[in-house]
């Protein structure tokens, strides 16, 4: 048995802590065979007594027969001839249960690795900034758009920067301290949404990020980075993950002052139902 099939025997038994670094631990295997304790506990958000009970909790003498565990899976895992891709389902599976199953999964991951105080002051940022600037290229655009409509429906001032070089050095330009930048990226080519942060960071914008890496270029220009799905999720799990967190994130925004968020949803509504009413007055 490998030892991440033991980690998951023993993942109930572990403190809420340890299952972070559990869960950190099966995802991403690379990481803990080549990060010493101190920086695998900053990755993950727990300090490093948190790595090194969870390696007394699996029986080990340290972190250093962590390492040792880990690189003989990995040694193992190179040694397979033939890996099915993720999305094929084998023979006589339930094709529904096997796709929904793995998205339940990645959110259930990405439960397990996130912080609730970085949760906690992401929600607070969303309900201070006056302006929200939303930012996903290519693969993250859906994303972004999601995140984008589903916070105009609870206030004003939600802007989606436009993919073109044009409209991000214009719409950076007007963000002032008070505003705020949601980085969503996803795909692996990251080089010019990191650009576009660092210049939000340059106009001393709070920068919330979120991304499928716990090790992006982007953590050290965020106040606060999520990471969401597993490393081996397919990029629609890791999607339906990252769409989860959005959810919960507006709703933590709208507890702020829920009246405040109602009131501007009523209003909302009602001019938009007095714009249809004029639209169809107008082509009588």
């Amino acid at each position: 048995m490998s030892f991440c099939n033991q980690i998951k025997k023993r993942f109930i038994r572990l403190s809420r802590g340890q299952r972070k670094v559990a869960q950190f631990t099966i995802d991403n295997p690379n990481v803990i065979a080549t990060h010493i304790a101190s920086d695998v506990g900053k990755l993950i958000g727990v300090s490093e007594s948190t790595v090194i009970r969870f390696c007394y909790a699996m029986e080990l003498s340290g972190f250093s027969e962590l390492q040792e565990k880990i690189k003989a899976d990995l040694m193992g895992q190179d040694d397979k001839i033939e890996q099915s891709h993720p999305l094929l389902p084998k023979k006589n599976v339930n094709l529904l249960n096997e796709v929904m199953n793995r998205d339940v999964a990645s959110i259930l991951n990405t439960i397990n690795i996130i912080n609730e105080e970085q949760f906690e002051r992401a929600i607070k940022v969303m309900h201070e900034s006056e302006c929200l600037y939303v930012l996903g290229l290519r693969q993250s655009l859906p994303s972004a758009n999601f995140l984008t409509c589903t916070l105009s429906n609870y206030r004003r001032e939600v802007k989606l920067i436009q993919p073109n070089a044009e409209n991000i050095v214009q719409q950076i330009s007007n963000m002032e301290e008070n505003s705020m930048l949601f980085v969503i990226a996803l795909d692996d080519n990251a080089e010019d949404v990191l650009t576009i942060t660092k210049m939000a960071k340059n106009k001393k914008v709070k920068v919330i990020a979120l991304t499928h890496s716990c090790i992006s270029s982007l953590r050290g220009n965020a106040d606060v980075l999520f990471t969401v799905g597993a490393q081996k999720s397919a990029l629609a799990e890791t999607i339906t993950a990252a769409h989860s967190l959005i959810h919960a994130l507006v709703e933590g925004m709208v507890a702020q002052n829920k009246k405040q968020y109602t009131n501007f949803q009523k209003v909302n509504a009602q001019f938009d139902n007095n714009s249809l009413y004029l639209e169809k007055t107008l082509s009588i």
